[in-house]
């Protein structure tokens, strides 16, 4: 048997189902303009184009460790950093 999500009294499936519902409680309507939630769609593009930030000094400074040999490899920090990107997460 599966327990609904929080409580629910049978005094309130009661009136629902006696058309005997509350008025709605009145809310506030907040408008905003494009600009405010989006990004336009050239500087979208802009961002597209010029892709992810690389650091080429980085990159190339692991290029030559790798090929004098004196990168260190790890091998059960990447295992252990390999599983845990395929756990799934406790708090999501």
């Amino acid at each position: 048997m599966i327990n609904g999500v929080g409580s629910t009294s049978p005094t309130r499936i009661g009136q629902v189902k006696d058309g005997k519902v509350g008025a709605a409680a009145p809310v506030d309507v907040v408008q905003t303009t494009g600009s405010d939630t989006s990004m336009t769609p050239s500087l979208v593009a802009a961002l597209a184009q010029a892709g992810p930030p690389i650091n080429s000094e980085k990159i190339e400074a692991i290029r030559r460790a790798i090929a004098s040999g004196q990168y260190p490899i790890d091998a059960k920090a990447i295992a252990a950093k390999m599983i845990a990107l395929d756990l799934p997460r406790a708090n999501a």
